[in-house]
């Protein structure tokens, strides 16, 4: 199979925190109108239990309430405090993406994976890096200065049409190269 595209990227936290700030700025204000949305609909449903006399039920809500409260405000950040202390990024570790016609390969240290094109969630082209989302909140970074086959610019035009609907390119003003 002909190589089409290979690409060299080191994480490290500078790194990490750059994607972090991008995928904040991308989801931050649908996470927190979900939040919203939910954390009313639960009080509506407690205020109504109370209103009814079940107050059990209320108390059950207000756990809930709290629970879906920690989940969405804690859990995040507790992620994000694992991902910084995770091998990849503590010790900086380099993975090369390997870009084929149907498919493209990830090759880590001490592990391999193959994914199809089709299996990507969404992704996104900004200044400094293309950012292949595997689910809503993983994705795979890619640094545009890390292809030693292609070029950004021709890999964006692969990756666009591979991807049809799912991609999308920023411009951040203040990381113009």
């Amino acid at each position: 199979m002909k190589i089409l595209f290979k690409n060299k990227t080191k994480y490290s936290k500078e790194i990490y925190t750059e994607y972090l700030n991008f995928h904040r700025k991308k989801y931050n204000f649908s996470y927190k109108l979900y939040t919203a949305f939910i954390i009313f609909l639960i009080l509506l449903c407690v205020t109504m239990q109370i209103k009814y006399h079940y107050y059990t039920l209320a108390i059950i809500m207000c756990v809930a309430l709290t629970i879906f409260f920690l989940w969405q405000f804690i859990h995040p950040e507790y992620q994000v405090a694992k991902e910084y202390q995770s091998d990849k990024i503590a010790n900086e570790n380099e993975f090369t993406f390997i870009f084929y016609k149907k498919h493209f390969k990830v090759v880590g240290k001490k592990q391999f994976s193959d994914c199809k094109y089709y299996e990507l969630h969404k992704v996104f082209e900004t200044n400094n890096f293309f950012y292949l989302y595997l689910d809503k909140n993983h994705a795979l970074l890619l640094k545009k200065e890390g292809f030693t086959v292609g070029n950004p610019e021709e890999f964006s035009t692969f990756i666009k049409k591979k991807v049809l609907w799912k991609y999308s390119k920023f411009k951040d003003k203040k990381n113009v190269l």
